[in-house]
């Protein structure tokens, strides 16, 4: 995850990861096949986490959940910010990307269905679906909070 972060897709590979820990390049074949099946373990334990961060949340009121939901959230776009935006990595990824992309949303609107389940609005799916995709994007973008609930608490 180091080099990953530090040095790019392109200069990270399973040899330098296995040289970096000070084990053989054939021990880490053992666990993992790839280069990319290294990557997608270690985002996959901190989406986990993530998640674990969100579903914890015990707060009702839908702004004070959705404010720290978007925290947890937003430490995770954080932290792989700089891989978010590697070109080489998006060449490689972007298929796996706009398949995960949807389940991705889904997962975020199922954790964000209770901050929304007393809206007036009669889609409740649609709701959490429209709040989950513009939560993700605006959170990429690097859109403070404050700024993205001053339009959700309307949908709210």
């Amino acid at each position: 995850m180091h080099q990953i972060l530090n040095n790019g897709y392109a200069k990270t590979t399973i040899r330098s990861v296995a040289n970096g820990c000070n084990i053989a390049v054939g021990t880490l074949y053992n666990y993992f096949k790839s280069k990319d099946e290294l990557i997608v373990s270690f985002m996959l334990e901190d989406w986990e986490q993530c998640v674990s961060v969100i579903t914890a949340i015990q707060d009702s009121d839908p702004e004070a959940f959705l404010r720290q939901a978007h925290s947890a959230l937003d430490k995770f776009i954080r932290k792989y910010e700089r891989l978010f935006s590697d070109e080489d990595a998006q060449r490689v990824f972007s298929d796996v990307i706009s398949k995960r992309q949807v389940q991705f949303k889904a997962r975020i609107a199922q954790l964000i269905a209770r901050a929304v389940e007393n809206s007036d609005y009669d889609d409740i799916e649609f709701l959490t679906l429209h709040i989950a995709e513009s939560i993700i994007r605006w959170t990429m973008a690097n859109i403070p909070f404050d700024k993205q609930y001053s339009i959700i608490k309307k949908l709210v």
